[in-house]
């Protein structure tokens, strides 16, 4: 789980659930309490009314043997006529058993019953003592007691399904699936101006200084719109500075071209007057004036591709000759250097775009290529096809470039070596125009270091 959303999401959803369910046991459990007591009772009053007319059944029975039959007749009914469960006695209304001996504690339930003339029943684990006047069929009163289990079971139907009720599950999932909706919208709304300001951050680094959030202040006075506004005024004080910084570098490069060319004149006039000892200096000076020329028109070039009005006319034109003419010309100024430039092409390339602005991209990355190479090598130039681009490297067996730089090299006045590029000539630029020039035809442009040393630069242009 990388994003917010999900976290959010994930928590909320768990923490809805988690709370329904302890809150829903707690509920169930103390209703569930005074339930089950209130059953106990129940079934406690239900168990001795069966009990007590069971045994008053039984009483009746044993009555009138007795006063038929004898003693004897009754005590043979009270070892084959008990009640099922319970071992029964017949007492006459004096206490005295009339069907045998009988347990003490029978003995008192019967004194007590005499005494009170309340019915005594005692439920001790499982054991029952019970003791019930009785009337015989000629009207008279005995005594009838028992001890024993009862033969009614205790019913589970109330708790059927403990600790849970029956449709608990159900419940259950109804509950998780419109929780997990809830957090799901609630965790959806928390992360959208975040997310909105992810995207805005990445178009904003793409070059898009236009970029701003757009997020809805209403009702919402949260960090996050904090974070939003302030987001949008950065946006716009980044947007300021950039804008200025390319309205210098265009203003600086027009101001400059004016003195240049005095100096050109007076370079000429210089000239003409100059004694032969002075042509060395002059010629230091017009070498100079022409490297401040061309730094010039790059500084131009540069601020007209980064402009927001950067427009070119297309035309259609075929790739593969572009290239072969800035591989010969670079191979031409290679061989002073004992260099050499080589070109490989699948076939004739089309593609719709500037032709001069195209090559001026590809020219600056080969003659860079060509400077930096190791003497008695080769810059190797090759062209392909891949998938409805073309695909341009150019590589060298040069010193290559510190991995943690990689991503620089193609910003404006960026220096590797500050002392090794101001010996060589480079001012930092030549590449800074070959991006914008590939990014104006839609394309991408990359440098890598090889396997074997030396720097590989892949240009992708789309074909037309």
């Amino acid at each position: 789980m990388r994003t917010i959303f999900l976290k959010l999401f994930f928590w909320f959803w768990l923490a809805m659930t988690f709370s329904g369910i302890v809150v829903f046991l707690i509920a169930f459990n103390m209703r569930i309490g005074p339930m089950h007591a209130q059953f106990e009772r129940r079934y406690s009053v239900e168990r001795a009314r069966i009990v007590c007319e069971a045994l008053a059944l039984y009483g009746h029975t044993a009555a009138g043997i007795y006063e038929k039959y004898g003693e004897l007749a009754t005590r043979n009914f009270v070892h084959h006529g008990d009640p099922h469960g319970m071992r029964a006695y017949l007492f006459s209304i004096k206490g005295t058993s009339l069907s045998g001996p009988a347990p003490v504690h029978l003995q008192k339930a019967v004194q007590q019953l005499l005494t009170s003339g309340v019915s005594d029943i005692v439920f001790g684990k499982g054991v029952v003592a019970a003791a019930v006047l009785v009337k015989s069929p000629r009207g008279n009163l005995y005594v009838a007691a028992a001890e024993g289990v009862p033969p009614l079971p205790a019913p589970q139907v109330l708790l059927q399904g403990w600790p849970f009720p029956p449709d608990f599950w159900f419940r259950f999932c109804v509950t998780f699936v419109i929780g997990g909706l809830v957090c799901y919208g609630l965790a959806w709304h928390l992360t959208s101006p975040i997310r909105q300001l992810r995207a805005a951050a990445q178009r904003l680094g793409t070059g898009d200084l236009t970029t701003r959030v757009s997020i809805r202040s209403k009702g919402r006075g949260d960090e996050v719109t904090d974070l939003v506004r302030d987001f949008n005024r950065m946006a716009e004080q980044i947007e300021k500075l950039m804008l200025a910084q390319k309205q210098l570098v265009r203003d600086v490069s027009h101001e400059l071209r004016s003195p240049l060319a005095r100096l050109n004149v007076a370079l000429g006039l210089a000239r003409r007057t100059a004694s032969p000892a002075a042509t060395a200096p002059l010629d230091r000076i017009e070498q100079e004036a022409e490297r401040l020329n061309e730094m010039i028109g790059e500084l131009l070039t540069l601020s007209l591709l980064e402009s927001d009005n950067a427009r070119f006319e297309k035309e259609s034109f075929d790739l593969s000759e572009v290239v072969a003419d800035v591989v010969r010309d670079a191979d031409f100024e290679a061989e002073s250097r004992n260099r050499r430039v080589s070109f490989d092409a699948t076939g004739a390339l089309m593609m719709a775009g500037s032709r001069e602005m195209v090559r001026r991209a590809l020219e600056n990355v080969v003659r860079n290529a060509v400077r930096y190479t190791a003497e008695g090598t080769s810059v190797e130039v090759t062209l392909e096809e891949s998938s409805s681009h073309a695909v341009i490297r150019v590589r060298d067996y040069g010193p290559g470039v510190p991995e943690e730089v990689l991503q620089h090299i193609f910003r404006p006045f960026y220096r590797i070596a500050e002392a090794r590029d101001r010996q060589s000539g480079g001012s930092g630029i030549g590449l800074a125009i070959t991006e914008r020039a590939v990014l104006l035809h839609s394309g991408e442009v990359q440098a890598s270091n090889a396997p074997e040393g030396g720097l590989v630069v892949e240009f992708r242009l789309p074909l037309s």
